[in-house]
């Protein structure tokens, strides 16, 4: 090949246009290139539309019309020997097209043009002919030589080369813009799913902070219920002396007092405020170990906790809420234990565990319920055992406990937190550890390792 014509191929090969993506300037090079390289004033490039029986012109360079816009299109219908030869894929090099076989019925075209001789490469992407690299020479007895038609045919690979480029690009862009939505679409769901996540939280926080004060409820329904008991006792008592001191004015007023009425009005009134004395007290102590339960679950504070006396404050406190199912609560610890810990997470605990008791392991009244609540030493701090002689769990009940909302007694009102609750402040409040052993008919029993907190 001519000198010329493989610096002409160098330099369109090495041409950014043509790997960038953007076909119409690479096209703009090729036919450039093949206008300087075959000394021709026209060429362009047709390609096929949506099958091999028409083709439109997609681009034309003519040094006699500087309109690059003109749209000009063939069909088999009239060009049927053109397209015959199209179909063999090899390149029609017509030096006199009026006469050549394959282009005599462009005629009309070429008087239009101006043309005499033509030249036509395929065009191939992927392996498929798509169009033709048409070089047309306006002179009269112009003979194509070998080497340029090796140049057109080199010319028109690059064009292949340059479709790929373009079609690549349009896949980079295609796919920059899906990577695009997808992360638009992925940031909307994930904004509607932190949304969602902040509002199953907060319903969360709602519905645990009312399973507390649930709890709690039954606390003060308890208490109150064992502090009308002496609060009672004491109003009977207080009228009784109210009535007797009435009665030993009137004997006093008439004169009619004896020294035996008198001894015997002291003796009762004695006995009637020994009995108002030690009722009140009770009703204070109750009073006061509720007071101080319910300021411990509000409020958590890191403290030494002695637990063997605090529990059993709290037990006081948490015994008119089993009352009516005649449980007893034992405290039976082995030493006096002191935990650095929050109190107020540990009545907490220990109030959820003796109200689920209370729901799920005692279903009748009967005197022989009881909790024992041991407390052990342990080298980082205590195991608290809480124990019941209830109904005890089978085996899939017992591992789903400590799950969020799930609940055996969803028909009577269980919302299912109450031992999840247990389960978070254990874990994480305290950083302990807890654990439940269970055999359906033979009770339940809850192991708490409290660790000493720093």
């Amino acid at each position: 090949m001519q000198e010329r014509l493989e610096n002409i191929l160098l330099d369109v090969s090495k041409s950014p246009d043509i790997d960038g993506g953007q076909l119409d300037k690479a096209t703009q090079t090729i036919l450039s290139a093949a206008m300087e390289g075959l000394q021709i004033t026209r060429v362009g490039v047709w390609l096929f539309g949506n099958n091999t029986t028409a083709m439109h012109s997609e681009l034309i360079f003519d040094q006699h019309d500087s309109d690059t816009s003109q749209q000009l299109s063939i069909s088999e219908t009239d060009y049927s020997d053109y397209f015959d030869a199209l179909r063999k894929e090899r390149t029609i090099i017509a030096n006199d097209a009026a006469t050549h076989p394959a282009t005599h019925e462009l005629k009309i075209y070429m008087q239009q043009f101006g043309i005499y001789g033509m030249l036509d490469v395929p065009l191939r992407h992927k392996g498929e002919m798509i169009g033709v690299l048409c070089c047309e020479s306006r002179k009269s007895e112009r003979k194509w030589s070998e080497d340029e038609v090796a140049f057109a045919g080199i010319l028109a690979d690059i064009y292949g080369r340059a479709m790929s480029a373009s079609e690549r690009d349009q896949f980079e862009q295609m796919l920059l813009r899906q990577n695009e939505q997808l992360e638009a679409i992925v940031e909307q769901r994930t904004q509607s799913l932190r949304e969602a996540l902040d509002n199953f939280k907060q319903a969360q926080e709602r519905l645990i902070e009312t399973e507390k004060m649930a709890a709690l409820g039954k606390l003060v329904a308890g208490v109150a219920h064992e502090v009308n008991t002496p609060l009672g006792i004491s109003v009977t008592a207080t009228t009784h002396c109210e009535h007797r001191l009435k009665k030993l004015k009137t004997a006093f007023e008439d004169g009619s007092i004896s020294r035996k009425q008198l001894a015997t009005f002291i003796d009762d009134t004695f006995d009637a405020y020994t009995l108002l004395s030690s009722n009140l007290e009770r009703a204070a102590t109750l009073i006061q170990n509720f007071k101080k339960t319910a300021v411990d679950q509000s409020s958590f504070e890191l403290v030494n906790c002695p637990l063997a006396d605090y529990l059993n404050a709290l037990v006081i406190s948490l015994k008119p809420m089993v009352k009516k199912k005649k449980v007893s609560i034992a405290i039976q610890p082995e030493a006096d234990i002191k935990v650095k810990t929050y109190q107020g997470a540990l009545a907490q605990i220990i109030t959820n565990l003796v109200s689920n008791c209370h729901d799920h392991a005692f279903t009748e009244p009967d005197d022989a319920h009881q909790i024992l609540i041991t407390i052990q030493p342990h080298e980082d701090g205590a195991v608290i055992r809480f124990k019941d002689n209830g109904k005890g769990m089978d085996n899939e009940t017992r591992k789903s406990i400590f799950e969020p909302f799930y609940t055996t007694a969803r028909d009577t009102g269980g919302s299912g937190l109450g031992l999840s609750i247990v389960y978070n402040l254990v874990t994480r409040k305290l950083k302990g550890q807890i654990d439940v052993q269970s055999t359906p008919g033979q009770g339940s029993e809850f192991i708490l390792l409290i660790p000493n907190l720093s």
